[in-house]
């Protein structure tokens, strides 16, 4: 019975720490960073960020429904800035908009859709984190 137990133990703690040690742990950029990477170099931004998922963290400074009939949140630096980041949500993921409040901060999940100089658009987003005001 110990011998269960202790595999038990060993099991959840390397389920917990797995993502640490093998690096799946993503690191959290601000909307101006990534903008900021394309500008100072588009190709070397292209190479890191393009078709890859990352979590981006800034304020939401609007939310709605593109012209393409998809759910997005508008991302900035800060509350009185331009949109940055345009976290494209999925259709179905359109009563999920009613969740952002525009000047809350938030962590979103997503995978590099497009980078230009006005803004990074990013797809199949999710919220990761919200917080408070």
């Amino acid at each position: 019975m110990k011998r269960v137990l202790a595999g038990f133990v060993v099991v959840c703690a390397l389920m917990v720490w797995a993502p640490v040690i093998f690096g799946s742990v993503q690191e959290v950029i601000t909307p101006h960073d990534l903008l900021k990477a394309f500008i100072d170099n588009p190709d070397a931004a292209k190479a890191q960020y393009l078709g890859k998922v990352v979590q981006v963290k800034g304020i939401v400074i609007s939310k709605g429904m593109s012209i393409y009939v998809t759910p997005n949140v508008m991302l900035s630096d800060h509350e009185e800035g331009t949109a940055q980041a345009i976290c494209v949500l999925p259709r179905l993921d359109v009563g999920k908009l009613s969740d952002f409040t525009v000047g809350q901060s938030v962590t979103m999940s997503g995978k590099v859709y497009n980078m230009s100089e006005s803004r990074i658009v990013l797809k199949e987003c999710k919220a990761v984190e919200y917080d408070c005001f």
